[in-house]
């Protein structure tokens, strides 16, 4: 039988035709994936690139703004000198890839209202762009849950041991760095020609003790003491370099032991440039004038917030008040700038809230309120410009006063500290809190008085408050500019009586304001502190609150928008 044979040879070539075909469609797709993959890693770092580029924007402005206090003039119909076209066009980054670029603008439009330059910058990376928007501020007290200028005893408390007032003013008034005659009294130190510190004749220094909380940022200009462990719950920082010191930024209190403070950052505390205290309150009193919509107020005034967005007023040296609607015996409206200022008795008798002497005897006290109330320790002048305050402030707020402002109970926002409401207390001498007290000796319970106001000063309908004024609430931004915050008579009476001195805001200060006394660690009289920011001062002020004299611009806010 015969066979025919088959030729493979046609299978074969099939065959390796498909393998081949299915390889070059791997390599194919391997191909493809890959630039895919390459484009899509490049859409990432141009992406990511980008908004780097925004924030050179950013600080690119407000390194200019620092350089030039008056560049958020300029935009893009008012080009600056320097030759920045950043404003109308695409520039590169500096020191970058030249396929990084930004663009930006700034709007100034509320900065005489709010302080503050909000600038927007978009990035861009060949295809990619993001936006950034900022809010710059200059840095500010309202920065700080707690600043003081110096760390020591304010000279106006000191009675002529070891100093006067006048003698603790010319040794005491002065930081603890610095070098001969320009540093403060120390003991153990020369610090000026003739220096001596014989009994004990040397600047009263104030330490942080174990019982101290901040919670919250704290700075000070001056060099810190610490005694035992206090917390610093916040960005805390010293303008002191260091110098001298055994490398922490803080001075350790030789007469305690266990000086451990506790910092919430690590390297706390951190070098910080000095914030310059103003003068005085006086720009905010130009906020008073006719047409500005402020209520000038003279003399004693006494000022009780309602809930309502009202204020009741009593002040009976006041003949004008420069705008309306200000009441000045009775209940009426805030004021439309949110600014009242309370001046001492002119002396000028062409002023028209000028009045001879004191014409008053109200609770057989020459006081147009009748202050202080029977027995009471504290003294008060009858034609200064002092503020009575207490209440709940429906509203924004700043009241300012060319003598102090005496706290005489809560002061407290209807919203609480979830709406909008804000309070600033500026007072060119003492912000302090209302404490009268009838005997001299800090053992004795019976020192603390009903605190309550004098009868001379009552609204209509007011009755006297039964209870002592413990665990006091004061909502408020405060700000004390030649003096301090304090609790009158703070070192008279029993601690028991009088409890927490509650403050949610922000306490800024000439010098240390003491507002209570310890023994053993304990507090022995006056309140002790429980003081936390008001994390809305990141982003709000109370109207026209006062600015430090100098201090650089910084991004408030940041945030990114969807382009």
């Amino acid at each position: 039988m015969n066979y025919t044979k088959r030729d493979e040879g046609g299978f074969a070539l099939v065959t390796v035709i498909l393998s081949t075909m299915v390889t070059m469609i791997l390599a194919t797709a391997v191909v493809a994936y890959a630039e895919g993959s390459q484009n899509i890693s490049r859409h990432d770092q141009d992406w990511n690139a980008s908004l780097s580029a925004a924030e050179a924007g950013i600080d690119d402005y407000l390194f200019r703004l620092n350089q030039n206090a008056n560049y958020w003039q300029y935009g893009p119909g008012n080009l600056p000198p320097d030759g920045n076209d950043a404003f109308v066009s695409f520039v590169p980054v500096s020191g970058g890839t030249t396929e990084a670029s930004y663009m930006y603008e700034a709007d100034a439009s509320t900065l005489g209202a709010d302080g503050r330059i909000r600038i927007t910058s978009t990035g861009r990376v060949r295809n990619g762009e993001r936006t950034v928007h900022a809010t710059l501020r200059r840095r500010s007290f309202l920065d700080y849950l707690y600043f003081t200028d110096y760390e020591t005893k304010d000279p106006a408390s000191y009675s002529g041991t070891p100093f006067t007032p006048a003698q603790a003013q010319t040794n005491c008034a002065k930081y603890w760095y610095g070098g001969i005659n320009v540093q403060r009294d120390v003991n153990g130190r020369t610090d000026y020609t003739g220096d001596s510190d014989g009994s004990n004749s040397y600047c009263t220094e104030i330490s942080f003790i174990t019982a101290d909380n901040i919670n919250g940022p704290m700075h000070t200009n001056d060099a810190f003491l610490i005694c035992g462990s206090p917390n610093f719950n916040g960005d805390t920082s010293t303008s002191w370099d260091g110098t001298g010191g055994t490398g922490q930024l803080y001075r350790s209190n030789s007469s305690c032991s266990g000086n451990t403070p506790d910092f919430a950052n690590p390297g706390d505390p951190a070098e910080e440039p000095p914030l310059t205290m103003p003068p005085s309150n006086s720009v905010i009193r130009a906020e008073t004038a006719a047409g500005f919509g402020g209520c000038l107020y003279t003399g004693p005034t006494r000022i009780r917030l309602q809930s309502n967005g009202t204020m009741d007023v009593k002040s009976p040296f006041t003949k004008v008040t420069n705008n309306s609607p200000c009441p000045t015996n009775g209940n009426g409206a805030l004021p439309s700038n949110g600014v009242v200022y309370v001046q001492n008795v002119p002396s000028v008798t062409t002023d028209p809230n000028y009045t001879a002497g004191c014409p008053y005897n109200v609770n057989s006290r020459a006081h147009p309120l009748g202050f202080p109330i029977p027995s009471d320790l504290n003294t008060y002048v009858c034609r200064s410009g002092d503020v009575f305050l207490e209440g709940t402030l429906d509203g924004q707020l700043t009241i300012a006063s060319e003598n102090n402002v005496v706290i005489t109970w809560d002061t407290k926002y209807d919203d609480g500290v979830a709406g909008d409401d804000l309070l600033g207390l500026v007072a060119n001498n003492y912000v302090e809190v209302y404490h009268p007290i009838s005997c001299n000796n800090a053992n004795d319970a019976a020192c603390d008085l009903v605190a309550k106001v004098p009868a001379g000063s009552k609204f209509s309908g007011e009755s006297d408050k039964t209870d002592q004024f413990e665990d006091a609430d004061i909502y408020a931004a405060i700000l004390s500019v030649n003096h301090s915050f304090w609790v009158q008579k703070f070192n008279v009476g029993k601690a028991s009586n009088l409890k927490f001195l509650n403050v949610v805001g922000a306490i800024s200060q000439r010098y240390r304001g003491p507002v209570g006394t310890t023994s053993g660690g304990t507090q022995y009289t006056g309140y002790s502190k429980d003081y936390t920011y008001d994390q809305r001062l990141q982003y709000l002020s109370p109207p026209k609150f006062l600015d430090p004299v100098s201090a650089a611009w910084t991004v408030a806010t940041w945030a990114e928008l969807n382009n």
